[in-house]
């Protein structure tokens, strides 16, 4: 049953709420969810708050929005619900700070690699993950698991199956690190950014440039753990004002 939302930390509570319901199968995969005016009534939060939690969980492909016709469950929910459990039980969060610097080693490498090794029907493909991802973000139907397809294939491209299958192996890994970067895109420009840097290091491979892809992927990636770093400083921050709070009551 809903339950009306705690003042502090308004968004993450509502986001854990939606997320215990999809998970006891109050709302099952493929229904569609009440409107932004109920939801607000039941949680006693704005529409706003509503639309924020409803738009990250959307981003992270546990809910979808069908144009003119509401918000749903994504068939991909309590899957993509399991990936964000995940960083809970990584535990410290050295864990995925040590992810990200494991992938600016490996990945890098693995871009100068691809460019050395790619053929037509790679730039063709890659080219066209690109492009899909773009489409997706205006459609507002992107997902973390666009953003990943892209770094997976130029690990296919590199033709190096062990770090291929190291890579592919924390892939889950890899998208919880997505979702919670995702969290810090609240409107598709930072999305379109990010596959700008993705064309990038594209038109690097193409040009057959590997000390420019290799760079680019460095930069793209960096980027990428500054957001993590400052999501966990507000993290902490957060935990510290409410427990702030606790303490005073």
């Amino acid at each position: 049953m809903i339950k009306p939302a705690n003042r502090r930390l308004l968004y993450e509570e509502i986001i854990k709420q939606i997320i215990d319901i999809i998970k006891n199968g109050q709302w099952k995969l493929g229904e569609q969810i009440p409107g932004e005016i109920q939801l607000a009534g039941d949680f006693q939060v704005s529409r706003n708050v509503i639309r924020e939690a409803l738009k990250s969980l959307e981003l992270n492909d546990i809910l979808s929005t069908k144009s003119g016709r509401g918000t749903y469950v994504s068939n991909n929910a309590l899957r993509n619900i399991r990936k964000m459990e995940l960083f809970s039980m990584l535990g410290e969060n050295s864990s995925i700070e040590e992810l990200m610097e494991t992938r600016l080693v490996m990945e890098v490498e693995l871009v100068y690699k691809a460019t050395l090794r790619a053929k037509e029907a790679d730039l063709e493909k890659l080219q066209e993950i690109i492009k899909k991802s773009k489409k997706a973000v205006v459609d507002g139907t992107y997902s973390e698991d666009m953003g990943m397809e892209f770094h997976l294939f130029i690990a296919q491209i590199a033709r190096n199956r062990i770090m291929e299958k190291f890579l592919n192996s924390i892939t889950d890994q890899l998208l919880v690190q997505r979702s919670i970067l995702l969290l810090k895109h609240s409107d598709g420009n930072e999305l379109l950014r990010e596959l700008d840097e993705h064309e990038k290091i594209f038109n690097y491979i193409k040009e057959g440039l590997p000390e420019k892809a290799k760079e680019a992927m460095y930069l793209h990636l960096s980027k990428a753990e500054d957001i993590l770093e400052k999501r966990r400083e507000e993290q902490d921050r957060n935990n510290a004002q409410a427990s702030s709070v606790h303490n005073e009551s």
